[in-house]
């Protein structure tokens, strides 16, 4: 069993729409950082609950921490928010955890 943490919750109306592609299309895809005990996802909060709530496991890319990675692949960067464009996996996923947002999901 593994344990992933989203960047966020989702949103109730944007998850239903997620559900009902799923359940067409699915287990998606989640680029993910390897923690150790843990995952950190990058990407992806409404896809994990979607496949959560259908009894799907999603497949996971895994970055190790020390990867180096592009986040303008990414649907939150922003360019005035990051000096550069390519981090290390591991600084990427501190920056996004906020214990207040993030949402543990067990597959």
């Amino acid at each position: 069993m593994a344990t992933i943490y989203s960047i966020h919750a989702p949103f109730a109306d944007r998850l239903e729409a997620v559900k009902s592609e799923m359940a067409a299309l699915g287990a998606p895809t989640i680029r993910v950082v390897d923690c150790g005990d843990h995952f950190m996802a990058l990407e992806g909060s409404h896809r994990l609950a979607a496949a959560h709530a259908l009894g799907l496991e999603p497949k996971l890319l895994v970055f190790e921490q020390d990867d180096m990675i592009d986040i303008t692949q990414f649907d939150w960067f922003d360019e005035a928010n990051w000096g550069e464009t390519t981090y290390q996996a591991g600084e990427v996923a501190g920056e996004l955890f906020s214990p207040q947002q993030a949402q543990a999901w067990s597959f």
